[in-house]
């Protein structure tokens, strides 16, 4: 599966073997053994003339049947174009990726100082930032730390971040029931994010709003959290999440 989402994660480009067996730690004889029973069950194509490993027929196919279910971003369009507006400030929607958090979509609201500290495609480690901590703290505790301990390396790209605050700001998240970034990124920057969760009640994505810290500070916080449960709320329904009771805002 490690095999697999790093071939996805360079679906135009492609990725040779070496780089598969960097990314996911394996040695390079074990990396291609795999590879080939992939290959045999279509979910890689290999380009002989480039030598380069790409997302094959069945992994599209899964691609599509899980879109005919439900498309997070498609449903969560009409509420981040609503916060987006309203808040004025920056709206992302993130998904978990393995040990990361990817950028799947974003709206920009008309206050004039923007915070467009990620774009849409852009990955981060897993509690980096207001919606992948979000999607961290969902996670149940002992998974939360090995990914944390997995990301060790990635986080020294954060000063702010280190693993132990991490375990502390997923506590505390998962305490209030939304996630809060102060200027732990970028200093002037700041953002609140909630998890959304499918009708299972398993989390699959986070909505965060983004501004700068003079517009994050109490008691708009509160408000602008309030204002994304409330969008939380109106995407679950269409997912058929059963209906929660609300956090306290802190």
């Amino acid at each position: 599966m490690s095999l697999l989402e790093a071939v996805v994660d360079r679906p135009l480009a492609g990725t040779t073997l070496n780089e598969l067996a960097a990314a996911t730690g394996l040695s390079r004889p074990t990396a291609h053994r795999l590879l080939l029973s992939l290959r045999k069950l279509a979910f890689v194509d290999y380009d002989a003339e480039t030598r380069r490993f790409f997302p094959g027929l069945k992994a599209y196919r899964m691609g599509l049947a899980s879109a005919a279910r439900f498309d997070i971003v498609e449903l969560a369009d009409r509420s981040m174009a609503k916060l987006a507006e309203e808040t004025g400030d920056t709206i992302f929607l993130s998904l978990r990726h393995g040990d990361s958090a990817l950028c799947a979509a974003r709206k920009i609201g008309p206050f004039p100082i923007r915070t467009l500290t990620l774009n849409v495609g852009d990955f981060r480690p897993l509690g980096v930032g207001a919606g992948s901590l979000a999607l961290l703290a969902a996670l149940p505790e002992d998974e939360a730390r090995h990914v944390i301990a997995r990301n060790r390396a990635k986080l020294a790209a954060y000063p702010g971040i280190d693993p132990a605050s991490l375990r502390e700001m997923a506590a505390r998240t998962r305490r209030q029931g939304f996630a809060v970034n102060d200027g732990l990124i970028l200093e002037e920057m700041a953002a609140v994010a909630v998890p959304v969760r499918d009708g299972s009640g398993k989390t699959i994505a986070a909505i965060s709003v983004a501004a700068i810290r003079s517009r994050m500070a109490p008691p708009r916080r509160g408000t602008v959290v309030k204002l994304l449960e409330r969008e939380r709320a109106a995407i679950e329904s269409m997912l058929g999440t059963p209906a929660r009771a609300t956090m306290e805002i802190r």
